[in-house]
């Protein structure tokens, strides 16, 4: 049996299970099966819980979706990994720093929220893909890599849009670069957004389409604001900003890995 606790960062909803000791593989169909929101726990994405590997950053840590393909990044997760750290007592509650799949992001506590500090996102460049996209919708877009690919659409109003059918849509052209689906709209420092993340669906919250958008937008501060809560974005230069969000924990309990 392997023990877990369930987590959410702005709704955004993890299970997160300690691979420290026990160097867990967890099979694809497992962790669809696990994902299940009626038969099973049900979450956005699986967290493990790693040993560093090399010098240079206090755990390694991995994400896997609920179709049970791993992800490079989440800064939710990030968030969630770090509290389960803290709350479990693998590191003091100070800063500290974790590798993802691509990344390496310090995370530390403030008061009940957690600082991440995380590079400032580039924009993906594909002249082929850029006509692609711009001969299926007529608004502003980005690709961003946030640690994850992801196609950020800006529009006027996103309210009302219908994100399972752009993706349907567009997911010829951006499923192969596991890319997600961001639309967003900007009102001076405050940022509305939606996200469909490749392999999960509309999601309340993603951390890393978030930066994205931040990325884009930033001036000095931002607050981006999803359906399950905000995130506030501080630019710290021109390579850094801070990420101030929550990691809320919900219960415990416990799955047979076999």
């Amino acid at each position: 049996m392997t023990n877990f606790d369930k987590m959410h960062g702005n709704g955004n909803d993890f299970v997160v299970v300690n691979s420290i000791e026990k160097n867990l593989v967890l099979r694809k169909s497992l962790i669809k099966k696990l994902s299940d929101r009626n038969c099973g726990i049900g979450f956005d994405q699986l967290i493990t819980i790693n040993a560093p590997t090399k010098d240079g950053y206090d755990f390694l840590v991995a994400f896997y979706n609920s179709d049970g393909g791993e992800a490079s990044m989440c800064l939710n997760g990030i968030r969630a990994a770090a509290s389960y750290i803290w709350k479990h007592n693998f590191a003091p509650k100070k800063s500290l720093t974790i590798k993802t799949k691509n990344r390496l992001v310090t995370c530390e506590p403030v008061k009940n929220k957690i600082r991440v500090h995380i590079k400032i996102s580039d924009i993906y460049k594909n002249d082929n893909l850029y006509k692609k996209i711009s001969n299926n919708i007529s608004s502003k877009f980005d690709f961003v890599d946030s640690g994850n690919m992801h196609l950020c659409i800006k529009q006027n109003s996103i309210k009302n849009e219908d994100i399972d059918m752009l993706y349907k849509n567009l997911a010829r052209y951006i499923k192969p670069l596991g890319c997600n689906l961001s639309i967003y709209k900007v009102s001076k420092d405050n940022i509305d957004i939606r996200t469909y993340e490749n392999g999960v669906g509309e999601t309340l919250s993603c951390g890393s389409a978030s930066l994205a958008v931040a990325s884009l937008c930033i001036r000095n501060k931002c607050k981006v604001k999803s359906s399950g809560g905000a995130l506030d974005f501080i630019k710290k230069n021109n390579d850094t900003m801070e990420m101030i969000g929550p990691a809320e924990f919900v219960f415990s309990g416990s799955f047979n890995d076999q």
